[in-house]
């Protein structure tokens, strides 16, 4: 015992004498149990390195354990995830047409997926290989088997002193079960009671363990039908033309012809001839168009394989290996309506006619254009302008013939961690990993052509093609082209901690601390094929580009309990990069406890935070938007955000404009830095426990691009990055990252919890949570106003959730509601700013998206200690999404918060030996 005390005093000396050279810090941390009872067992909670006895700390965490995701029926991660009252926003697999259909994330108190920070085990994961919208890095949730999850933590806070970068609006730290021994498998149906969408999911533990360690494997299987539109039709998405929504509409985009002069005459088609070609009469506008939704998915079909070893041996007293293997593999098909063209024109002259098509969708000047002439307007494409004034007309084409447009995404990923844990002395704990993840994402897609292959068929033979004929199958062929992709990131670290008492204070307690320093290397690649690159595809557009960067930190944490019941929390933390230098982060926290049962709580961090990688390194972002031409529809004696179904071309332009759009990256970026702060009171009973938290956080510098819809409406401001063509109606809109001013969030957490005793009749356990949003607000540049997100539209000002857990002899019942407040649609601002310029009324409730209830069931009979069986009704009461009044685009609701899935069930069985 006397060598033991010699060696931790001596270490002691050393390690604080180490720290005034390094950098110190503090994490949140709670003495270890009353009267320095060293039998209490520690654990390290998210938010602090050092190991404490008490989950509740000086920053909110909420935690959810494996009981937790089972009795509420979640079937991954994110599904639980998703539900918490704190996430404002989430990245789901309704995301069809973007470019990451198969990954899912989720943002925290509106910072985003990219500044919310995901972990396993307190360990930073390779980064999802493609970039959401073309442009934010995140971590996917969708690759950990949900039986190898020992509980979910989640830290409502930011904790940039602790984790370094994007820990900003909080942290998900998924802890992984350590020591599971045995075998179970575990079965699962579901399906939906309208149809489509259903699943299956197997999963199979295993696990062995001896005197000096163990090792487990949990691997899971998913399959998951596609969800298509056309089997929603009770929610009225199976179509275009809806009557929840003003401003919906069958796509113009069929068969037909626009421009030319007033009066023009040119072919148009019966509805019969429309109606042979494959495509759909819009009766109410006398055009052949297309109803889009029915050939659309509202969710891929999808399978996924996972698989996590998780090991860990004692190679002597005080010295423990350990380690983590994962493998994930996922492919994914989207589909989505056959690709269209508007961009074959006709200009008359006289009695001949040139053809033209831009060369790609880059770049629409005369020197970079396709040509041909002809003659004789008469025979010319079929003579389809054989009677046609003097002008510039346009093919617009649906090109069914094609078949859907299908994506299909493979993605895999790798994972290696192998590290040491032990002791020194009795006081003392130390680890040290090195950590390597790799992820590739596949991308094959069907149903496209090039723009050089739309002008070939076009202009091929004596007098070209009419594109408002059948095209024959072996043009067909010759016409598709199948763009590729593929992207790939990965993340190689090395990471040290010690952690254990600091010295003794005069009141006889002791400090706790905890140092350590990291290195990492993180890189990424996306390429495109030849003609993707060069933006030669009609109707899709590409992400590409490289980079590289290396970064390491030292971090120390202090914990100082000045008295029984005061406790400060300090930390510092020296991040460097290299491509944006260095940065130090601080943050303070405080404890006090007047009572066993009472805890208020204080804590302010800096937060910091590199640019996303996709945005200093990639390539320009080709894609596709919808707008409304605030210019040109004023131009045109319209106002916009009015339906004009008697005039398609300016209803296309004041409610519903597709145009190109091209996202930029900025090598000049510079790093995100702001700050978090959270005050609150935590009262923890015997049966009755209460929690409420007022927090803020501002980032300085924000990067961000503006939105093609707010360049659009704000034309004057951006005159500069929008093209436009010879009507003077917008064709295309440049974005680039920016350093944007600043944006500022506030709002108040919430939790009630009862846990009540029935005696004989089992107990019952009811639980509440909620955010309340008081404040978001943003700019642009010093020089522009404050906008408010709230006011603007598409941010729900409460969100909460609410949990009923009844256990009775052998069966467990669980009620769960999920609530999200009404708020203005995510167009609000542009229908009352149109309002105000017009001497319009405006009513506010006319453009709000109602407030949402659903409600989960899930029941399950403990058959006995090794066999379960599990039922349940998810969105019991069949609710579908609640539709926005001021969404122009389909599917007319907000897809990071609402689904159309509607009611499913299941049942699962589980045995384990």
């Amino acid at each position: 015992m006397q060598a033991n005390s010699l060696l931790a005093k001596a270490i002691r000396v050393a390690l604080i004498s180490s720290a005034g050279l390094a950098t110190i810090a503090v994490g949140v941390a709670q003495a270890a149990g009353e009267n320095g009872d060293s039998s209490v067992e520690r654990i390290q909670v998210t938010g602090s390195r050092i190991k404490r006895t008490d989950l509740e700390s000086a920053n909110p965490v909420t935690v959810l354990d494996a009981s937790d995701l089972s009795n509420q029926g979640f079937t991954n991660v994110q599904d639980a995830l998703e539900n918490l009252s704190a996430t404002t926003g989430a990245v789901t697999t309704q995301s069809v047409h973007g470019f990451t259909p198969a990954a899912t994330a989720i943002s925290l108190r509106g910072a985003g997926a990219s500044r919310t920070l995901t972990l396993i085990n307190g360990k930073r994961l390779n980064q999802y290989p493609r970039a959401l919208g073309g442009t934010d890095n995140f971590v996917d949730t969708s690759s950990i088997p949900l039986d190898a999850v020992q509980r979910i933590e989640i830290l409502q806070s930011g904790a940039s002193a602790i984790y370094g970068a994007d820990a900003v609006g909080g942290v998900v730290n998924i802890i992984l079960k350590r020591d599971f021994d045995g075998f179970a498998a575990k079965y699962r149906r579901t399906a939906t009671t309208e149809g489509g969408g259903g699943s299956d999911k197997v999963s199979i533990s295993m696990g062995s363990s001896s005197d000096r360690g163990n090792v487990s494997n949990f691997t899971e299987f998913s399959s998951n039908e596609q969800l298509k539109a056309s089997e929603r039709a009770n929610f009225g998405i199976n179509t275009d033309k809806v009557p929840y929504s003003p401003f919906s509409r069958y796509s113009s985009y069929g068969a037909r012809i626009s421009g030319g002069p007033k009066g023009a005459v040119v072919k148009t088609l019966t509805p019969e001839e429309c109606q042979a070609l494959g495509l759909f009469y819009d009766t109410a506008n006398q055009r052949c168009g297309y109803d889009r939704s029915m050939q659309r998915d509202l969710a891929p079909e999808t399978t996924k394989f996972n698989n996590t070893t998780i090991f860990n041996y004692e190679l002597m007293d005080d010295l423990t290996m350990v380690g983590r293997i994962d493998f994930g593999k996922t492919q994914s098909t989207t589909r989505i309506e056959p690709s269209s063209t508007d961009d074959v024109d006709v200009t008359v002259s006289g009695s001949g006619l040139d053809v033209s098509q831009a060369r790609s969708g880059l770049d629409d000047s005369a020197a970079n254009r396709f040509t041909k002439h002809y003659d004789n307007k008469g025979t010319a494409l079929n003579g389809d302008f054989a009677n046609a004034a003097d002008g510039d007309y346009t093919y617009i084409r649906r090109l069914n013939g094609l078949g859907q447009r299908r994506g299909e995404t493979n993605g895999e990923n790798y994972y290696g961690s192998l590290g040491l844990e032990g002791g020194l002395g009795d006081s003392f704990s130390w680890d040290m990993s090195g950590n390597y993840g790799k992820s590739y994402v596949d991308v094959y897609n069907h149903g496209y052509t090039t723009y050089q292959k739309m002008f070939d068929y076009v202009t091929s033979g004596e007098n070209g093609h009419s594109l408002l004929s059948d095209i024959p199958a072996d043009d067909l062929s010759t016409l598709s082209y199948s763009p590729y992709s593929r992207a790939s990131s990965s993340l190689l670290n090395f990471q040290a901690n010690i952690t254990g008492p600091a010295f003794e204070l005069f009141n006889d307690n002791e400090a706790d601390f905890a140092l350590g320093a990291e290195w990492s290397k993180q890189d990424y690649t996306a390429n495109s094929d030849s003609e993707s690159m060069l933006g030669n595809v009609v109707g899709t557009g590409g992400s590409s580009g490289q980079g590289e960067r290396r970064f390491w930190a030292t971090y120390g944490e202090l914990k100082i309990p000045v008295m029984d019941q005061l406790t400060f929390d300090l930390a510092v933390r020296y991040d460097r990069y290299s491509d944006f230098g260095g940065n130090v982060t601080p943050s303070i926290a405080v404890e006090y406890r007047p009572t066993d049962e009472w805890l208020l709580r204080g804590s302010w961090n800096k937060v910091f935070r590199a640019p996303d990688m996709q945005r200093v390194y990639g390539d320009p972002t080709q894609g596709f938007s919808s707008v409304v031409d605030f210019k040109a529809c004023q131009d045109m004696g319209g106002v916009p955000n009015q339906a004009y179904p008697d005039n398609p071309r300016k209803n296309e332009i004041c409610n519903e404009l597709h145009i190109n759009s091209t996202t930029g990256a900025n090598p000049d970026l510079k790093p995100e830095k702001g700050y978090t702060a959270n005050l609150g009171a935590v009262y923890g009973g015997d049966q009755l426990s209460a929690s409420l938290d007022l927090w803020q956080w501002k980032l300085d510098d924000m990067v961000n691009q503006v939105s093609a819809s707010r360049q659009a409406r704000e034309y004057e401001l951006y005159n500069s990055t929008i093209t436009r063509d010879a009507d003077n109606v917008i064709t295309h809109i440049q974005s680039t990252a920016l350093n944007l001013s600043f944006q500022e969030v506030r709002g108040i957490d919430g939790e009630l919890g009862y846990d009540f005793d029935l005696n004989e009749l089992g107990e019952l356990k009811l639980i509440g949570r909620s955010t309340y949003l008081l404040k978001s607000e943003s700019q642009l540049d010093s020089a522009s106003p404050v906008d408010d997100d709230i006011d603007d539209g598409g941010l729900p000002k409460l969100k909460g959730n609410i949990v009923a857990t009844w256990n009775y002899a052998d069966f467990t019942t669980a009620l769960s509601g999920f609530y999200t407040g009404r708020h203005h649609g995510v167009n609000y601002k542009s229908f009352k700013d149109s309002a105000e310029e017009n001497n319009e009324q405006f009513k506010e409730s006319d453009y709000e998206v109602g407030s949402y209830f659903r409600w989960n069931l899930t029941g399950t009979y403990h058959m006995s200690d090794d066999i379960d069986f599990q039922t349940g009704l998810l969105n019991m009461f069949n609710r579908g999404p609640n539709f926005d009044p001021t969404d122009s685009s389909w599917p007319h609701y907000e897809r990071s918060l609402f689904n159309a899935v509607g009611r499913q069930w299941f049942i699962e069985a589980s045995m384990k030996m």
